[in-house]
């Protein structure tokens, strides 16, 4: 029995583990942390999400950039941002389909391993030891369609970053 809880909380461990940190690269530019270059040769209406050092985010489509502000247009209106006021901006990708599929498909197979196994262990001389697998792989196969559809993350591109 002690063999079998050890199992199931290891197992429970790596289901629930944050996933890796993979950060998305420009295609051909690595991304420049410090460099406000970077954001001046963006083209303009490409889709950004800029931060300010006040915590405020906006959303919204590149117009210019100039060694002391930043222009994006949000909705109808052109919104200045003093170089000094920005913290982070990045080109908006959307939404990661990939990243959800992936943190459902953990939940899901998490608790799919806890209902196999509440099923099986009072009653396994009369059940299949195939249960709890069983009840794993279709946890983690309906968490990842539901994360999929979801849709949970973003694939923004980092651009600038201030120091």
């Amino acid at each position: 029995m002690n063999k079998r809880l050890t199992t199931l909380t290891l197992a429970l461990a790596l289901a629930f583990a944050p996933a890796l940190d993979v950060r998305a690269q420009r295609r051909g530019v690595a991304p420049a942390r410090g460099d406000w270059s970077a954001v001046e040769a963006l083209a303009p209406g490409e889709k950004l999400v800029v931060r300010t050092r006040d915590g405020e985010r906006l959303a919204g489509r590149f117009v210019s950039a100039s060694d002391l502000l930043l222009v994006v247009r949000h909705g109808e209106t052109d919104i200045s941002l003093a170089r000094d006021n920005v913290r982070l901006v990045q080109l908006n990708r959307g939404k990661s389909r990939l990243k959800g599929m992936l943190f459902g498909a953990a939940i899901g197979a998490g608790a799919g391993f806890g209902v196999g196994s509440v099923l099986y262990f009072p009653y396994r001389d009369d059940m299949a030891g195939v249960t709890v697998p069983a009840f794993t792989g279709l946890g983690a196969a309906v968490g990842a369609g539901i994360g999929a559809a979801l849709a949970k993350g973003n694939k923004n591109v980092t651009v600038y970053e201030a120091p």
